[in-house]
């Protein structure tokens, strides 16, 4: 796929939660190797729209193509392949409190994926590393963690996988300027890690 070729294509989505509309025919292309910021205020659709990627929330109409198939059409395990190719760390972390840190990094892989559980604790300690966090983290629960922390971890369960697509919801909300800014210097790092 060249440059020029949309990995994610959206045409006609739409989206209402009862009366209100929050998409409303949106038409978007997102290219191997680009990098794309939606910016809008609370409430405008910008986390939805992400859900409706993910297969987390249904779109009302519209498709959504990846590398050119449109996923909506697909049965739920063609879909899911798809969507594996995309890694995506949530507003607010959404870590997993029952778990340690070290299976929250390697859910996907283990649950996913079928792989075993020290296949994912060694991904798991390889993505600590590339955020900058020693692996004794690993054996921590979240709630063991700063709120800068749980991001940096939310990133290395994003990066797990080695997806092919990475999506941000408002990683450096609620965080400090300096804490704001590591995480920013990260997500680049991490993007051009992955060669985008």
């Amino acid at each position: 796929m060249n440059a020029e070729t949309p990995k994610i294509s959206i045409r006609g989505l739409r989206k209402s939660f009862g009366r209100k509309d929050v998409l409303r025919g949106l038409d978007l292309d997102i290219t191997d190797g680009a990098s794309l910021v939606i910016i809008g205020g609370s409430g405008t659709g910008k986390s939805v729209l992400l859900k409706c990627i993910l297969g987390l929330v249904a779109p009302d109409a519209g498709e959504i193509l990846i590398d050119g198939v449109n996923i909506l059409k697909l049965a739920a395990h063609d879909r899911q392949r798809r969507t594996r190719e995309i890694g995506m760390l949530f507003q607010g972390s959404a870590l997993f409190d029952s778990l340690k840190v070290w299976e929250n990094i390697g859910f996907r892989l283990t649950y996913g994926e079928g792989k075993s559980g020290r296949v994912a604790k060694d991904k798991a300690i390889d993505c600590l590393a590339q955020v900058g966090l020693p692996k004794e983290v690993g054996e921590l629960a979240p709630s063991e963690l700063s709120g800068g922390m749980q991001k940096r971890v939310a990133l290395a369960r994003a990066i797990a996988a080695d997806p092919k697509v990475l999506f941000f919801d408002e990683p450096t909300t609620g965080l400090d300027p300096i804490t704001a800014d590591v995480i920013n210097r990260l997500i680049v790092e991490r993007v051009k890690a992955a060669g985008a």
